[in-house]
């Protein structure tokens, strides 16, 4: 990425990354996974200080529950998802231009505005950072608090409790450094590019600069790249969630608030993730149809009328006129057929595949209980 766009994988919670590429002179992706490398080392001495790797009966060691994998898989997963998502914008610069007519206008329409809003100087950023910092600050917080009652509010001790030092204060330095500043931030820079490129598609739609190309090959009339914006980064989270939700159904072996919020917090966050952005877009896809609708609509009437008007017609004049209207129909047809809800398909067959191991377990539970109940009723007189 030449443009400015790419300065966001430089700055804020990227920060400790830049510094590692600098001192190690390694690219982005390098530095995500010397990084998650770094972190997986950190825990996997710590957990063999405290001798905590395996540990007997119900009590979960480090070996035995991926939860801590899951997150250093996102350590590098999500990363290289956003600079994905950065790369689209600029992939999609000659898209731009193409509305704007200038590189002027790519620049001062999405580049300076996710700048600003990354440097928190509009209202809106400043709001959305608030939010996001403050959900992982809680979640930080939370999680150190269940870390100080095992057996209580999980029925079960486990690896980095405070009854495993090392395990511990490993993982608080690492959960702050992933809660309250690389996960939010880079939550704050994907929220910013949706923000910028859905009010760059409106503000243009509006003053009619912005038109649909129905026969494009993304299916989104020349759109596509903007929904896929929204739905990468979710399937990617989905995908690596799906191996802690599945483990934490084993673990638990029952329907236990704790696996059953962790399903409900992930399944929930996709889609709110998925509906807040699409349905914004829908809005403009909606609007940009409709006008495309309607001219065409009038391209087809007023070609008809001068068929009808002609004072004398003949077959040659009429086969031309029917291959015309069956042309207009077809591009209507094809207009009509543009998705409102694009990438949902895309997102329920993800989240399906994410989900179907813990609805396996959740069943092999279920079975598991109804088998005991109907053994104990069948033993009574």
């Amino acid at each position: 990425m030449r443009t400015g766009i790419s300065a966001p994988l430089r700055a804020g919670g990227f920060a400790l990354h830049d510094y590692v590429g600098r001192l190690l002179r390694i690219g982005f992706c390098s530095q995500c996974i010397v990084l998650a490398i770094l972190s997986a080392v950190a825990v996997l001495i710590a957990s063999t200080i405290d001798h905590s790797l395996i540990l007997g009966g119900r009590n979960v060691g480090l070996f035995q529950h991926p939860t801590i994998w899951t997150f250093i898989g996102l350590q590098i997963a999500l990363p290289l998802s956003l600079r994905s998502s950065l790369n689209k914008v600029v992939q999609n610069r000659a898209r731009i231009r193409a509305v704007l007519k200038s590189e002027k206008g790519f620049t001062q329409q999405t580049v300076k505005p996710l700048q600003r809003f990354l440097r928190l100087q509009d209202a809106d950023s400043k709001l959305v950072a608030t939010i996001i910092y403050c959900v992982g600050l809680a979640a930080f917080v939370w999680n150190t608090y269940q870390n100080q009652l095992p057996g209580i509010v999980v029925p079960y001790d486990f690896w980095d409790s405070k009854n495993y030092f090392w395990g511990f204060w490993v993982t608080r330095v690492y959960k702050l450094y992933l809660f309250t500043w690389l996960l939010p931030y880079i939550a704050l820079v994907h929220i910013g590019i949706l923000i910028v490129v859905l009010r760059f598609v409106r503000r243009n739609r509006k003053t009619g600069k912005l038109t649909l190309l129905p026969f494009h090959p993304d299916g989104v009339g020349g759109l596509g790249f903007v929904p896929t914006l929204v739905t990468t980064p979710i399937i990617v989270t989905l995908l690596i969630c799906s191996v802690s939700l599945f483990a934490a159904f084993e673990v638990h072996r029952a329907l236990d608030v704790t696996p059953l919020l962790g399903l409900t917090v992930v399944v929930g966050s996709a889609a709110v993730a998925y509906v807040v952005p699409i349905l914004f877009l829908r809005s403009d896809i909606v609007a940009l149809k409709r006008d495309l609708a309607d001219r065409l609509m009038s391209l087809q009437q007023a070609y008809y009328s001068s068929i009808i008007e002609r004072p004398n017609l003949d077959f040659d004049t009429l086969r031309k006129g029917n291959e015309a209207l069956d042309y207009f129909g077809k591009v209507s047809a094809r207009v009509e057929a543009i998705s409102n809800y694009p990438h949902l398909k895309r997102v329920l067959k993800f989240t399906g595949l994410a989900l179907t191991p813990s609805i396996i377990s959740i069943c092999l539970s279920l079975y598991d209980h109804l088998s005991l109940i109907i053994t104990s009723l069948s033993k009574r007189p």
